[in-house]
């Protein structure tokens, strides 16, 4: 009895060790979501699919020609030299699942937040965001879908790979109308090439290279990109760093059964 508590102890105290470790070693993160009924900032609210703080949330919305933001936190609140710059090739540039902020998810994190506004192609149109000065060596990119309609064919592309889908509209947030505490987001990933169109709203386009990324959507009708994250992808040393902190844990358990 002593030793399984003694090994609990400090299974306990070694995870938590390691975990510090673990935690300092993670991906970062940087993300962004359109602000429009559907603000996440700050290291209390929390979104993603990677669950991360500090969103960038901003509109990216002047005329045709887009905005752009410069120096996007990343997911510790600390300023980058990434930037962001949008351009939408229609007349209407920005709209949301519903015109209120659904506010907190029932888990407590802000995904419909996230997902219930979007930078809006038009009619039709397309929607490109060009993101500068990518800070980390190898990375992948998470995109944000949203419209307030369901069953509207799309496509997203990054670089030679382009994903279809449907959108999912109120079905995204639970329904509506959506208030705060009442339910959660929906995420499906869509991982299909062959026009096939299911029902999604995010894609993942994996070990990406470079310092600069074009993302694209076009969705029949209305509908547009809702945010996307970076997420740097660890190094290899990182990576054994951190196998090695789970094999000591191992190693400590086995010599605690044996005593």
């Amino acid at each position: 009895m002593k030793n399984s508590i003694k090994f609990k102890t400090l299974c306990l105290a070694t995870t938590t060790i390691i975990g510090c470790s673990a935690a300092s070693l993670s991906a970062q993160t940087i993300s962004w979501n359109f602000d429009g009924y559907g603000d996440i900032s700050g290291p209390s609210q929390q979104a993603g699919v990677v669950l991360a703080p500090y969103w960038n949330s901003t509109y990216l919305i002047d005329g045709n020609s887009g905005a752009t933001e410069n120096n996007l936190l990343d997911s510790t609140g600390t300023a980058t030299s990434m930037s962001v710059g949008s351009f939408v090739d229609n007349s209407q540039y920005g709209w949301a699942i519903q015109f209120s902020s659904p506010g907190v998810d029932a888990d407590g994190n802000y995904d419909r937040n996230l997902l219930n506004g979007y930078l809006n192609n038009g009619n039709g149109g397309s929607v490109s965001m060009t993101l500068n000065s990518i800070p980390y060596a190898e990375y992948n990119i998470i995109v944000y879908l949203s419209s307030d309609t369901a069953g509207r064919p799309g496509t997203v592309n990054i670089g030679s790979t382009t994903y279809d889908f449907s959108t999912m509209g109120p079905a995204e947030l639970g329904g509506t109308p959506a208030t705060a505490g009442s339910g959660n987001a929906s995420y499906i990933q869509t991982t299909d090439t062959t026009g096939a169109n299911p029902s999604a709203d995010y894609a993942i386009f994996s070990d990406l290279t470079g310092s600069s990324q074009t993302i694209s959507s076009t969705i029949a009708e209305y509908g547009g990109i809702a945010g996307w994250q970076v997420e740097a992808v660890p190094e290899p040393g990182s990576l054994a760093l951190a196998s090695m902190g789970g094999f000591a844990v191992l190693l400590m358990k086995r010599r605690l059964q044996k005593n």
